[in-house]
């Protein structure tokens, strides 16, 4: 219903566009013309005029119509076409596991050569001189490129993150002082999820040539917990120990260590640095915590209050 509405205000606009040139031609006929001698005559030669006038609208329409309506043709199958093409692209670039990033830039790009190639072809129909415009294109995009610097740089920035992938959609990333979740990367922008929940969108050009820490493959976790100083410290580290190793979560081959990290002012505190993912950070770190806490009540280890030795001096005086 859209396109034929579409297509019946264009048909109208051209029939405006043709009719008004007849017009004026066959006014400029009746003018170039002796006026006429009688009434039978101006009736005539306005029947005349008429005629002309239609003749002219007809012609137009034999000549044209089959043009525009081709060229209307083409646009609509050519946008048909390249959504088409997209999608079973999409998918078969799906099969090779290639990055979601990378495989909308691909996608993106077809699609939009198959509409500029469309939009050439019906220009063509519509009985435009394809060779002049495109060099008109050609210098007026020169001009504005410079004209555009910013958002061209931005451009250029998403290429390079889209093809070194320093990050990928989904990773946990922090740069410019922002930290969240990559939740698209397009070639002006990046959109980030932050841990409140606002999307932040940060221009490319400000992200190329800045540290970016990705936290998205492994992320640390420091455990802190002191014990009292007449408690039994290799007890409490094999605890610590056995509850790492019995956690599936925690990646073995990683640089796991549990050891006495310091001698505190009330307690012996001991470390235990292990690796996950950064999807299980939270769990692991809150669930860990718990586990030794509870361990420790259960064998008896103390973890100590800070405490303080008050010294009272009497005066014997």
């Amino acid at each position: 219903m859209r396109i034929t509405s579409k297509v019946h205000r264009i048909l109208n606009a051209v029939f405006v566009f043709t009719a008004l040139p007849c017009v004026v031609h066959a006014q400029n006929q009746i003018q170039e013309n002796q006026p006429p001698k009688s009434v039978e005559e101006l009736a005539a030669q306005q029947v005349d005029t008429i005629r002309h006038l239609l003749d002219m609208v007809v012609e137009f329409f034999v000549k044209y119509s089959f043009q525009v309506l081709g060229g209307i043709i083409v646009l609509v199958v050519g946008w048909y076409v390249a959504q088409y093409v997209g999608k079973i692209l999409f998918k078969f670039l799906g099969k090779y596991k290639l990055d979601v990033t990378v495989s909308k830039f691909l996608v993106g790009g077809v699609k939009l050569a198959i509409v500029v190639f469309t939009f050439i072809v019906a220009l063509g129909k519509f009985g435009v001189e394809i060779a002049p415009l495109i060099a008109g294109i050609s210098v007026v995009g020169f001009g504005t490129s410079f004209a555009l610097q910013g958002p061209l740089s931005n451009i250029a920035a998403g290429i390079m993150l889209i093809f070194t992938k320093p990050f990928k959609v989904g990773d946990i990333i922090e740069v410019q002082d922002v930290s969240g979740q990559v939740l698209d990367i397009k070639l002006p922008r990046t959109e980030i999820r932050n841990v409140d929940g606002h999307m932040i969108v940060i221009p490319n050009n400000k992200i190329i040539g800045e540290v970016i820490h990705n936290y998205s493959i492994l992320k640390r976790i420091d455990v802190l917990v002191g014990v009292s100083y007449s408690g039994d410290v290799t007890k409490a580290m094999e605890i610590m120990e056995n509850i790492i190793k019995n956690d599936s979560r925690i990646t073995p081959h990683a640089e796991t260590k549990v050891g006495l990290a310091e001698f505190g002012d009330s307690s012996i505190n001991l470390q235990a640095r292990i690796w996950v993912k950064q999807k299980d950070f939270w769990s692991v770190k809150f669930e860990t915590n718990k586990k030794i806490f509870d361990a420790f009540n259960e064998h008896g280890i103390v973890i100590p209050f800070p405490q303080r030795d008050v010294h009272i001096i009497q005066d014997n005086a």
